[in-house]
């Protein structure tokens, strides 16, 4: 997102530049500048990230009910030569979040079930729930304790499909874990379809100060405009669905 408003913005210089507009091109040329150092070098991303994560920089207290359900959401897989699909490098944080919040659920003596939510969103065969379950079980989350959610393509679906699933398992609370940046627009989404959850941050994203611009930088700020973007568009799909009721559950077309 971020790199494409950027080539936006020199396309439209060059523009500018093609129609003799000499002082809107140098306008549009500093103005990009400004941005790239701005994003770059951390202000930008350190701003956003905080504003957009402030409610979930502390983890909450871990009041466990008699019957709890944790609700893992997926994050893509990588490809192991030779070797059968795995999580992908960004979704250890929250799969060892989930295993943390398990081993404490099952230490406090009740019941705890993992819902793993994730499809088959990038076509490899096996959906996102079935990959990052063996690696759950290596973790010491046994299949027993583990409920898989795998017609989900995007955040809206996990959220739409977990409605039948958590009405098996019967919990008396639900546990959301994701990243932080992706906290907020996930929780609306389950609270959107009637699911009261206790959201749990995994990662924490951060800008960095730097003297130049870095690649870190602009993926972070990347990831916030993605979530801001995302949320509105959550939100728009959920006042068009309460002008018009038949459109409940269609939800936003991609994630």
């Amino acid at each position: 997102m971020i790199i494409r408003l950027l080539l936006a913005l020199l396309a439209c210089a060059w523009l500018a530049g093609r129609r003799g507009w000499r002082r809107l091109q140098r306008v549009v040329v500093i103005l990009t500048v400004v941005a790239i150092f701005a994003i770059g070098c951390g202000p930008v991303p350190k701003l956003l990230l905080r504003w957009w994560q402030a409610p979930y920089a502390h983890r909450p207290a871990l009041d466990w009910a008699p019957s709890n359900a944790i609700v893992l959401l997926t994050a893509g897989v990588t490809y192991p030569p030779g070797g059968p699909l795995e999580p992908g490098q960004s979704a250890y944080s929250r799969i060892a979040e989930t295993v943390a919040l398990y081993r404490d659920c099952r230490a406090a003596g009740v019941r705890c079930t993992v819902l793993v939510s994730g499809g088959d969103a990038l076509a490899t065969g096996e959906p996102l729930s079935r990959t990052y379950r063996r690696t759950l079980e290596r973790l010491g989350v046994p299949a027993a304790d583990q409920v898989l959610e795998s017609r989900s393509h995007t955040t809206w679906q996990n959220a739409q499909f977990a409605r039948e699933p958590l009405a098996r398992i019967g919990a008396d609370r639900v546990w959301l874990v994701t990243s932080a940046h992706h906290l907020r627009r996930a929780a609306y989404a389950f609270q959107r379809f009637g699911i009261a959850v206790t959201p749990v941050r995994a990662d924490y994203l951060r800008g960095v100060w730097s003297p130049l611009p870095t690649v870190y930088n602009i993926y972070a700020t990347n990831a916030a405009l993605h979530e801001c973007v995302g949320m509105l568009l959550y939100q728009w799909y959920a006042w068009r669905e309460h002008l018009n009721p038949s459109l409940d559950g269609a939800g936003p077309p991609g994630d």
